[in-house]
């Protein structure tokens, strides 16, 4: 996979936007001539239907925003009724959220061939997979640098900087943050503020601010006037080449072996 540039899309908190802005740089993306895919390992709060069973709605929303058609077993693997953390739900049903079984489903998706894969998680890097593990555990062992969505509001720098404190904690590399405008009221008037703050506590670059999406709108053209996208959609740069090189030399998460992560 020379040419495929992957992130794991996380957040600071759950509902943050990281499905909207997946979905603005899958669409920028394909505006630019790029074959690009998605995919949310796990999602939990899915809707039941007669017909098709368990619903993901956010995994529905990346295959429906990606150029490359892949199955949805394959980009959603692991769907929850309750409308908890995924490993909570999962052993409450006495199953296991297998890692390797999500890096086959990875594997199956880059054989489609795209230039762009976003890897999407639920909620925040700590929230639980199960058997002790959790967000941060899967992103290490699938070797993608973060992207880190953050609430632009109050409070926003605190979060952002737990976040990032947390992921090099655990071997992950970070190679930006997002700021989300959530909520249709949010002001503007933080964005500069809390981008720069977050910078300079951490030193990971913050790419822009995502406008609040109603519905509608070309989000192509928003996040190309939003956000550093050639960055984030180019082909794979020194941030790849770091974050493979950090998590191979990571230690492995429990009841996982690093030689079983696809490459």
């Amino acid at each position: 996979m020379p040419h495929l540039k992957q992130w794991f899309v996380t957040g600071t908190d759950t509902g943050v936007g990281k499905t909207t802005l997946c979905r603005a740089l899958l669409a920028a993306a394909a505006a630019r001539g790029l074959r690009t895919a998605a995919m949310k390992p796990a999602e939990s709060g899915c809707r039941r239907d007669p017909r098709e069973g368990l619903v993901p709605a956010d995994a529905l929303a990346l295959r429906q925003a990606a150029s490359v058609a892949i199955d949805l077993g394959a980009i959603c693997p692991y769907r929850f009724e309750a409308a908890v953390a995924p490993g909570v739900a999962a052993e409450e049903l006495g199953e296991t959220i297998d890692f390797t079984h999500i890096g086959r489903c990875r594997e199956r998706i880059c054989e489609a061939g795209p230039d762009l894969l976003l890897i999407e998680g639920a909620g925040g890097l700590l929230v639980p997979l199960g058997a002790g593990r959790t967000i941060a555990d899967l992103a290490r062992f699938l070797g993608a640098p973060l992207l880190v969505v953050a609430r632009d509001s109050l409070g926003t720098i605190n979060h952002t900087l737990l976040t990032v404190e947390v992921a090099r904690g655990r071997g992950l590399a970070v190679g930006a943050v997002v700021l989300s405008a959530c909520t249709p009221d949010t002001p503007e008037g933080l964005a500069a503020s809390n981008a720069r703050e977050i910078e300079r506590g951490c030193a990971v670059p913050v790419l822009g601010r995502l406008p609040h999406v109603r519905g509608g709108e070309d989000l192509a053209s928003v996040a190309e006037h939003a956000l550093g996208v050639g960055r984030l959609v180019g082909p794979p740069d020194v941030v790849a080449a770091e974050v493979s090189r950090e998590t191979s030399a990571a230690p492995a998460p429990p009841g996982v072996s690093r030689e079983t992560s696809p490459r």
